[in-house]
């Protein structure tokens, strides 16, 4: 058994939710956690403390701060190494040690992508155009 909330819908909402209910003969608490299931982010499980803690963060950045880190990218020096090291990966020549940085540099590849995905939607949400991007979002 899990925990009990109480949540007000808006009343389309939970019409539609009475007749997928109805609709696929299951109780509407089962479509509810399904669809919130299928809402959350899996990454969120997967990612370590640190990082949360740093994606967090972001809330509290001023607009700048937020469109500087949505601008960011790897180092130059940062992308050869990781281009270098995913080559020599596929072809099977990368050493314990390389193998361990090329680790190292796809996490902070993807640590990267989550913050500036998150820094994204904080400017959207706060009513930015994104047109930094090069077209208008």
């Amino acid at each position: 058994m899990g925990t009990s909330i109480t949540v007000r819908f808006p009343k389309p909402v939970y019409q539609r939710l009475q007749r997928q209910a109805k609709v696929m003969k299951t109780p509407i608490s089962d479509i509810v956690v399904q669809t919130v299931k299928q809402g959350l982010p899996e990454w969120l499980d997967i990612i370590p403390a640190g990082f949360e803690k740093e994606l967090i963060k972001l809330d509290t950045l001023v607009d700048s701060q937020v469109e500087k880190i949505a601008r960011s990218k790897l180092s130059m020096a940062k992308q050869r190494k990781l281009d270098r090291f995913s080559e020599k990966n596929s072809m099977g020549t990368l050493s314990p040690k390389e193998l361990e940085e090329l680790d190292n540099l796809q996490l902070e590849v993807n640590f990267l992508t989550l913050k500036k995905a998150k820094a994204l939607a904080l400017l959207k949400e706060r009513g930015h155009s994104l047109s930094f991007l090069g077209e208008e979002v």
